[in-house]
C-alpha cells in the first residue's frame, strides 16, 4: 500500500471492505459475481459495485482484466497483507505524532493478549533493541 498523508485514507470503508471480502473469497471474479454475492444480504445497485471496484483497483487493492466483454478483478494483494499494511500504517502515524500515549495505550492493551502474542512482541523488541546496539 502506499504511503498517505492520513492514515485513515488507507483503511476501507464499509462498503469497500465488503466488497474486497467477496474478492478474497472468490479470488477472481466479475462485478457481476460480487453484486451477486452482495445482493443476497442487502440490497445494493450493480453500478455502486462496479464504482467501487473500479475505485478499489484505483486504490492498487484490485487488479483489473479488462480483455474479456465483462472485466475481471482479482485482489492485488492478500487479506492479510491489507491488514499489516494498514495497522502499520495506522500506528506509524500515531507513533510519530503522540508518542506517549501511543505507547501507554499499547502497553495496556497488551496486558489483554495472550501468551504467545506477547512472548513475540518480547522477542520483537529485544530484536530491535539488538538492532540499535
Amino acid at each position: 500500500m502506499t504511503r498517505r498523508n492520513e492514515p485513515l485514507e488507507t483503511l476501507l470503508g464499509p462498503l469497500e471492505q465488503e466488497v474486497m471480502d467477496v474478492s478474497w473469497r472468490l479470488g477472481d471474479a466479475t462485478v457481476r459475481d460480487v453484486h451477486d454475492e452482495l445482493a443476497k444480504v442487502r440490497g445494493i445497485a450493480y453500478t455502486t459495485v462496479m464504482t467501487t471496484m473500479a475505485r478499489l483497483a484505483s486504490k492498487g487493492l484490485l487488479e483489473r482484466d479488462t480483455a474479456g466483454l465483462a472485466h475481471r478483478y482479482r485482489p492485488a494483494i492478500s487479506r492479510e497483507e491489507y491488514a499489516q499494511a494498514a495497522v502499520g500504517d495506522v500506528l506509524s502515524w500515531l507513533f510519530e505524532r503522540y508518542p506517549e500515549p501511543a505507547a501507554a495505550y499499547l502497553a495496556d492493551v497488551v496486558d489483554d493478549v495472550d501468551g504467545v502474542t506477547l512472548d513475540e512482541l518480547r522477542a520483537a523488541v529485544e530484536r530491535r533493541r539488538s538492532a540499535e546496539r
